[in-house]
């Protein structure tokens, strides 16, 4: 269990918050287990200053069952089974219902070395109090998602992951179904040296994004990412990595809402544009040992962000976004006989 609280002076006010946590794991042998957990932050506390917390204002609640299973038959592609049921409870500070949620998971490792996982979530409806800064809370239908993935380890020269999901959500509840895919191959030129590559593509077809007061555009988003690298120890004293992650996202709007003063979307008359937007983000380093805890790095990198009020396919905007250059920068750093 953990009790933390924050106390912060600025400008001449001052504001207390507090949160707590507890955590109950109970073996009850032969492979099952239970978790119970708890959280509880007021909307004053704060400490992103000193760590990060993902938001406060919340109380959640989650009760899970356990099972591993590691008994299969020996001619069974599965070395072992862990089964995950969990119920959980997320309401705002002030009660405010934002989640319930049932999820059914397992993971698997292979005995060939590779793992496997499949989970299904199921949400009932509920309020999103975030999406409109303060504007109302708006009402959700209920949703779902669905993923599997699954990774094989180096055979050969070659390793490999893959990835789906299926999920609902937004406005249109479970009635519109998105997707996802992804595939990440691996090719060993050597021990010492791995190329890689993950290519991502997703669609969502109700994706709230807010405009202005309480005012949220629907749309209709379609994205592309790469992301690319290499890892190459040259030999016991130097290293070279290099690593690109883009992307390519099309937004085209579907509908135009007000938050009511019940909660719910209200259709409203107001203009809201299509968008694309182009992102990329590049790194190349360099890192070579002087001598035992001394350490010359030499790291270069580019970026750039672009964003458009036009429809595009993502394809062309990924491409777009390869020759983004917003931002570059050359760093050197001399580490010596000193480290953290």
């Amino acid at each position: 269990s953990t009790f933390s609280g924050s106390d912060i002076a600025q400008r001449g006010a001052r504001t207390r918050g507090y949160g707590a946590t507890a955590l109950v794991d109970y073996d009850m042998g032969r492979g099952w287990r239970q978790q119970w957990a708890l959280m509880h932050f007021d909307d004053r506390f704060q400490i992103n200053d000193f760590g990060y917390l993902s938001r406060n204002n919340l109380d959640y609640l989650h009760w899970e069952l356990r099972k591993r299973i590691t008994d299969l038959a020996p001619d069974s592609r599965y070395s072992s089974h862990d089964w995950r049921l969990r119920v959980d409870a997320l309401d705002n500070d002030h009660g405010l219902r934002l989640r319930r949620e049932l999820r059914l998971q397992r993971e698997s490792e292979l005995r060939n070395g590779g793992d496997e996982s499949l989970r299904i979530n199921v949400d009932s409806a509920a309020w999103d109090d975030l999406l409109t800064r303060g504007h109302g809370a708006l009402w959700l239908p209920s949703s779902f998602s669905a993923s599997y993935s699954h990774s094989r380890p180096r055979q050969g020269d070659w390793g490999f992951e893959w990835e789906a999901e299926l999920n609902a959500g937004g406005l249109a509840g479970v009635h519109r179904i998105g997707w996802e895919v992804g595939v990440e191959p691996t090719y060993f030129l050597s021990d010492a040296l791995r190329l890689r590559a993950e290519l991502e593509y997703g669609y969502t077809p109700s994706w709230l994004v807010w405009q202005t007061d309480n005012s949220v555009g629907e749309f209709a988003r379609r994205s592309l990412e790469l992301e690319a690298g290499f890892d190459w120890s040259i030999d016991q004293r130097q290293e070279l990595r290099f690593k690109l992650q883009a992307i390519g996202l099309d937004a085209a709007v579907t509908g135009a809402w007000r938050v009511g003063s019940d909660g719910r979307a209200q259709a409203a008359a107001d203009v809201i544009e299509d968008f694309s937007v182009r992102n990329l983000g590049l790194q190349v380093r360099y890192r070579y040992q002087l001598a035992p805890l001394s350490w010359l790095y030499v790291v270069y990198g580019r970026g750039g962000y672009d964003q458009d009020a036009r429809s595009d396919e993502p394809g062309r905007l990924l491409d777009d976004a390869l020759r983004l250059r917003d931002d570059e920068q050359l760093l050197v750093k001399l580490n010596y006989r000193f480290d953290i």
